[in-house]
């Protein structure tokens, strides 16, 4: 019983409960803003439940604990932390939001109350804080890798993982709530009346780590995130970032007397160099639309090997944020403040998550909460530059004695037991990503029809703003198209949880996938999947007066013959934006041979867009099969003339907020 009490308070226990700690705070906030995200999208407008919010707010509670937070609070909500991110994932609908809120809440509640409570032990905390906050990324990225986007410990049977993570780190709470006990904590008032800290100080300090927390949400825990900002191999993007980890994480158990050669202008440089290249990362794929009708259709400009630059720069100075962390907490836990001051500066932090969560949103919905969202059209690289420039800004509070660290030596296994747990983690990540990129190899002897269908998706959600994509893959594979077109598909970015639903359904149907246009130029976004293979894929954008139309088109090649695919959203508060979109979108097909042409139109048949555009140059494939269009539809599939179409059917909608559209052609 000893031996296992040694564990609870040992050498690595607070690396092992901060790096599970991190991890549950990062899922659950992502969780929380795309679940209020989502009920936004079902209303197409904010609502009640963007109140949500107000959770990141919980830092208040710490007012009212001038002197000290007790220690039963402090057990309480770490274990709040915990419960609520094991229930969350068995629940829907609200309570999702609910426990999603509660979880995120307590841990802002937690982690000032428990700064607040060390005691001449900055160093080892704050190189275990750094430790465990590189554990929780890495731990975030091998869940994601594993299950093509979606976090593996949040899914199904799987979720047995996150349930083995939080009993350890309830254990070793329950373990530090008994030792905290056993201490007096008079000396440390004492002290603090010594230090008298700065609240400004101490808010500096608290804004580069909320920056820090806001630069991984948006970037780092989902490396796919960055996969579709910069169309860059996504194995490649993973491998990268891992072995930053396991460098940062390596030198800091091994060395970590390297920090002491550091200088000052040396951190600022570094800090300069990643939050340049992070900006610059997004901003070198970043379009700046014109507002004239006469400069549509405008064509995506193809990727070059320079614009990757910055990317590859970003990843290796990443390590920034870890050592950054480290230092500023323990800046932080040296001024020893009360948690009444820890509250009011994480209460000002948990307000700029919420601004900075606009930031980022905003861009992607500019025509739609006028006239404040104007201003951000195409300004979606401010979502990395103002985090980047505080985390900076915030290393200038950091004093030079903070940069050794020659009392933090671990001891020989623990070093050893957390260098083999991460080299587990990076191993086992590399392996995720491999199985779950697909390796179609479907032949098309003796085929002689072909099955297509167009879906929106809405974000993986289905009507009642629930994460479906499970429910409409297997709606998917109940058709089995050959070629396939969603709509919607880019939640790619917190508002969709960072997830990747064109991977995971490439992933989970063995497809080749073409997704476009990246998501920095802030579009709804769409995508081709196909069992044969994609060549010449291109996106463009429609004129637009709401928020940017963006296109994918690309060429199949299904035996000897070669489909000229193309997958649309148009949209627009008037009816003539939405002809203006068709007709420009009509011009990239015009002149080709074997079009499929589909998407969500956004309009219906016998509509003046579908008499004057669509159907005037191409074939109505449902109207070819029926002998009247689908009336109560939106979603369209239309072909070159002469495509003989066998069967066009509609799947009811359920799974999404639209019906799918499928049909089967001659080759």
């Amino acid at each position: 019983m000893s031996n296992f009490k040694k564990y609870l308070v040992g050498d690595f226990s607070l690396i092992v409960l901060f790096s599970i700690i991190f991890l549950f705070f990062f899922q659950t906030l992502s969780d929380l803003v795309e679940r209020i995200y989502a009920y936004a999208l079902l209303n197409l407008e904010p609502d009640e439940n963007i109140l949500g919010l107000l959770f990141l707010l919980s830092p208040l509670v710490l007012l009212f604990f001038w002197k000290k937070i007790p220690d039963l609070a402090l057990l309480i909500s770490g274990e709040l932390i915990i419960i609520s991110r094991l229930v969350e994932p068995f629940v829907t609908g609200l309570w999702v939001y609910i426990f999603a809120g509660l979880s995120v809440a307590s841990f802002l509640v937690f982690f000032p109350g428990f700064i607040s409570r060390i005691k001449n032990r900055e160093e080892k905390v704050g190189f275990d804080f750094g430790i465990g906050l590189a554990s929780a990324v890495g731990l975030s990225i091998l869940f994601r890798t594993a299950n093509a986007t979606i976090d593996i410990s949040q899914y199904g049977w799987y979720q047995v993982i996150g349930w083995f993570l939080g009993i350890i780190a309830s254990l070793i709470l329950v373990g530090l709530y008994f030792k905290f006990k056993t201490k007096s904590t008079e000396k440390t008032e004492e002290e603090r009346e010594k230090v008298k800290s700065s609240f400004w100080k101490v808010l500096g300090l608290s804004m580069g780590i909320f920056s820090i927390f806001i630069a991984i949400w948006f970037t780092f825990m989902s490396p796919t995130v960055i996969s579709r900002w910069t169309e860059g191999n996504y194995i490649g993007i993973v491998i990268g970032i891992m072995i930053m980890l396991g460098a940062f994480i390596g030198l800091k158990l091994w060395k970590p007397d390297l920090v002491n050669y550091l200088k000052p202008w040396m951190l600022w440089m570094w800090n300069g160099v990643f939050a340049l290249s992070m900006t610059l990362t997004v901003l070198v794929h970043q379009i700046f639309f014109p507002s004239g009708s006469a400069d549509y259709p405008l064509l995506a400009p193809a990727t070059a090997w320079y614009h990757q630059i910055p990317l590859v720069i970003m990843i290796i100075a990443s390590p920034i944020l870890y050592l950054d962390f480290t230092l500023l907490t323990k800046e932080l836990i040296k001024l020893k403040p009360k948690p009444a001051k820890l509250g009011g500066s994480f209460v000002i932090g948990g307000l700029f998550i919420i601004i900075m969560i606009f930031v980022q949103v905003l861009p992607n919905v500019w025509g739609h909460l006028t006239p404040i969202s104007l201003g951000f059209r195409d300004q979606y690289w401010l979502a990395f530059f103002i985090p980047g420039l505080f985390v900076t800004l915030s290393t200038l509070l950091v004093k030079k004695t903070t940069l050794t660290f020659e009392k933090v030596a671990k001891k020989f296994n623990t070093k050893l037991l957390i260098s083999s747990i991460f080299s587990l983690i990076f191993i086992g990540t590399i392996i995720g990503g491999v199985l779950t990129e697909p390796s179609p190899n479907y032949s098309a002897d003796g085929k002689t029809t072909l099955v297509i269908m167009t879906f929106n998706v809405q974000q993986g959600v289905n009507e009642t703003g629930d994460r479906n994509y499970d429910g409409q893959l297997e709606l998917i594979r109940q058709v089995d198209p050959d070629i396939i077109g969603l709509q919607e598909c880019d939640p790619t970015r917190i508002s969709g949880g960072n997830l990747d639903i064109v991977r995971y359904f490439a992933s989970k149907l063995n497809m080749y996938a073409y997704y476009g246009p990246k998501t920095v130029t802030n579009t709804y976004g769409c995508a081709i999947l196909s069992k044969f293979p994609i060549t010449n894929p291109f996106s463009f954008f429609a004129s637009s007066d709401q928020e940017q139309i963006g296109s994918a088109q690309a060429q199949i090649t299904v035996g000897t013959t070669i489909f000229n695919v193309a997958v649309h959203h148009p949209d627009g508060d008037s009816e003539q934006i939405r002809i203006n979109q068709n007709l420009e979108m009509l011009e990239l097909v015009n002149g080709l041979s074997n079009v499929i042409f589909m998407g969500d139109f956004n309009y219906y048949p016998y509509s003046q867009m579908y008499n004057d555009t669509l159907a005037a140059i191409l074939t109505d494939s449902y109207n070819f099969v029926h002998g009247t269009p689908a009336t109560d539809n939106i979603d369209h599939i239309f072909l070159s003339a002469g495509t003989t179409v066998l069967s066009a059917q509609y799947i009811e909608e359920g799974q999404s907020d639209h019906p799918a559209y499928w049909i089967e052609i001659n080759l």
